[in-house]
């Protein structure tokens, strides 16, 4: 199978931990932001990724990707598990359509103003040559095109960083009763979503690209991240990484450029 990716996308990561969580052997093609809309429109009109393809098959949306490797997978082991399939899937959606979008504006708006060269160094990890290369000369650019896709305001990040703390006191309220999961006893696709969607204010070392550290983020983010670090919700997404992703970053099938240390990302 071949994973068609922006590698830094946490929705590119619920795919890709959904590969690794499913034991199927892919080969990932990464892309750089702006850069991935000719690839990705060869599959999709909207140019979207991630994208699974598998032979004739063409999958789009990593939540379409999590149920198609879903299929085949044991009873014992799916993602979604028919007897609370409903529950999970309104989860996944909520986390998707909302967590989701709000850390990405989130992390733009703390990343973009950082030099080209060291934010390339960091979201184009695993792209072609040629993407590495041109990234830095092309940063102004798409960092104006960015901002203006992602409606990064000032004012969208204040009510965005809202809906994030909204939903970690959901989750911590859910997860109050003691239950181990998200939805009781068992790791399901909420759970997965849930830590993809979350890792922006994260930043889990697990994740399937070389993130900055804590000390390495911009100075204005900081303070955020360690408070979501510190709240249940953060730990509980933390803690599945560690228990859930480990092998798959450590075995992840990418190409020798995600072993190269990023520079620190600190102010420009």
């Amino acid at each position: 199978m071949r994973l068609i990716t922006i590698p830094m996308s946490h929705y590119c990561e619920k795919a890709r931990w959904g590969l690794v969580y499913a034991g199927v052997a892919y080969v990932e093609e990464g892309h750089l932001q702006g850069l991935h809309i000719r690839v990705a429109r060869r599959h999709n009109p909207a140019g979207l990724l991630p994208v699974l393809i598998d032979g004739d098959k063409v999958v789009a949306d990593s939540t379409a990707i999590l149920r198609y490797l879903d299929g085949p997978l044991p009873a014992a082991q799916r993602l979604y598990p028919p007897m609370i399939a409903d529950e999970v899937a309104a989860l996944e959606e909520d986390f998707d359509e909302h967590l989701g979008v709000e850390t990405r504006r989130w992390v733009y708006f703390h990343w973009l103003p950082q030099s080209g060269r060291d934010v390339v160094r960091v979201a184009a990890q695993g792209t072609p040559r040629w993407q590495r290369w041109i990234g830095p000369p092309m940063y102004p650019l798409l960092r104006v095109a960015l901002k203006r896709h992602l409606a990064v305001t000032a004012d969208k990040v204040r009510h965005g960083l809202g809906t994030i703390e909204q939903t970690f006191d959901r989750v911590a309220a859910r997860l109050a009763d003691g239950r181990p999961y998200l939805c009781g006893d068992r790791f399901t696709a909420a759970d997965l979503s849930f830590a993809c969607m979350a890792s922006p204010v994260l930043l889990p070392p697990e994740y399937g690209i070389r993130l900055p550290a804590l000390d390495e983020a911009p100075t204005s983010a900081r303070a955020d991240l360690a408070r979501f670090r510190a709240h249940p919700a953060g730990r509980y997404a933390l803690d599945l990484f560690a228990r859930h992703r480990r092998v798959a970053a450590r075995d992840s099938p990418h190409d020798p450029a995600y072993a190269v240390t990023p520079a620190p990302l600190g102010a420009p």
